[in-house]
């Protein structure tokens, strides 16, 4: 017995996060420290360019900043998906505020990353414009007030920055907001290629697996045509070889027999024996050529007297009354079918009530459909055993007229007679 290894026992810990999930989580908490960053640069400008002893309106004026201050800091959370107008809305108010340029200076790196050359360089205009006004306003402040400023702990002097001082920090930040801007385009960008990469090998797993259904079917048919290939063998080693040796046997007895009776059985019996080796050469035929919608010989509403009268020349005791309206109108489907429903009840009949006089009435009208029905007793009778039955040919009846929308019945009958009937419609509707 093969060794099958132990796989080990199953992996424990917390579940793995769904791809991108993690990236979602960190840009809505680096969402929530950017709007609280806003509203504490906002407040703090604020703050310090309010006087140390204020008015009535200069209490409205500082309520009004800590209201526009939360406008702003709200406004920050769109600048993922309105990175342009929340870039430029925050810096007009930086400009005509004291609440800073620290909000375009956060929106602008979604600009960059977002958007093509001249809004990038609108915004970034812009952005440049609030921060020279922020750092005007700081610098114009006197003491305390003034934000970029530091005072010696033992109570000195204090030291303000210097306009230099000014433009370097103004440049460094600006440069870092554009400088995160362009390492984010160009990481969409590699992200753009990477999921285009992931589109194409996705695409060429579909033609790979598609190639393989297709293969699989194609296998699949070979290995359906062999099968053909050995019925069609088997058949032809068999019953269509036992049907040539039973052909050439009745020849043989039609020459040598002096009795009138036994040579026209005997004929009978060769013709009947040449008809299923046709038939039988057809089905070989279609079963080697792979045919899905094999039918057989189209038979007529004609061919019924032809078979009837053969049934007749065999020692059929037969009575049949045949009345065809506009035959030739008939679908072949519907023919066919009517002709192998008499065809097996004839068989039928004569194999268990050999001997016994049959009835047999078909009536065809294109307005009422075809009905047949075939009867016989059951009762004994005169003549060699019945032959022994399987069931078959009375499922293939019913199978056949149910196919076209018909209805098929067969069974014992209160006079001890066998009856077989059928109806089908004149246009054949297949069932579902």
């Amino acid at each position: 017995m093969p060794h099958t290894p132990y796989p080990g026992p199953p992996p424990t810990g917390p579940a793995p996060r769904p791809p991108g999930q993690g990236r979602r989580t960190a840009s809505r908490w680096g969402s929530i420290g950017a709007v609280a960053v806003t509203w504490f640069c906002a407040v703090t400008g604020a703050a310090f360019a309010a006087p140390a002893e204020l008015t009535n309106t200069q209490v409205a004026v500082f309520l009004l900043w800590f209201v526009v201050a939360a406008g702003v800091a709200a406004a920050v959370w769109w600048r993922t998906t309105h990175p342009v107008a929340v870039c430029l809305a925050t810096a007009a108010v930086g400009i005509v505020s004291p609440l800073g340029a620290v909000a375009p200076l956060l929106a602008l790196p979604w600009v960059v990353a977002r958007t093509d050359l001249r809004r990038s360089l609108l915004c970034g205009g812009a952005t440049a414009l609030a921060l020279i006004a922020t750092f005007w306003r700081d610098a114009a402040r006197e003491g305390d007030n003034v934000i970029f400023s530091a005072t010696a702990e033992d109570g000195g002097a204090t030291s303000y920055m210097t306009p230099l001082g000014y433009l370097i920090l103004g440049v460094l930040a600006l440069g870092l907001a554009v400088g995160v801007g362009l390492l984010r385009r160009v990481a969409t960008r590699a992200g753009a290629d990477a999921d285009a990469a992931r589109s194409v090998a996705t695409a060429e797993s579909r033609r790979a697996a598609t190639l393989q259904a297709r293969s699989e079917t194609l296998q699949t048919e070979l290995s359906r045509q062999e099968e053909r290939d050995l019925i069609a063998r088997e058949m032809h080693d068999t019953v269509a070889h036992q049907l040539s040796l039973m052909s050439l046997q009745a020849s043989a007895l039609e020459v040598s027999s002096e009795d009138a009776e036994t040579g026209d059985a005997a004929r009978s019996m060769r013709s009947s024996a040449h008809r299923a080796l046709e038939e039988m050469r057809t089905l070989i035929t279609s079963l080697r050529e792979g045919a899905e919608d094999y039918a057989g010989r189209d038979w007529t509403l004609d061919d019924l007297a032809d078979l009837l009268d053969g049934a007749g020349d065999r020692g059929v005791d037969l009575v049949a009354t045949v009345f065809v309206t506009d035959g030739d109108a008939a679908p072949p489907t519907l023919t066919r079918t009517v002709y192998r429903v008499v065809q097996e009840s004839l068989t039928n009949a004569a194999k268990h009530a050999p001997g016994a006089r049959v009835a047999v009435s078909v009536r065809a009208r294109p307005v009422d459909g075809i009905d047949v029905s075939v009867r016989n007793p059951t009762l004994p009778v005169a003549g060699p055993a019945a032959a022994p039955g399987s069931g078959s040919g009375l499922r293939g009846m019913r199978e056949r007229c149910e196919a076209l929308g018909g209805t098929f019945d067969a069974g014992r009958q209160d006079d001890d007679s066998f009856l077989v009937r059928a109806h089908l419609p004149w246009s054949p509707t297949p069932e579902a």
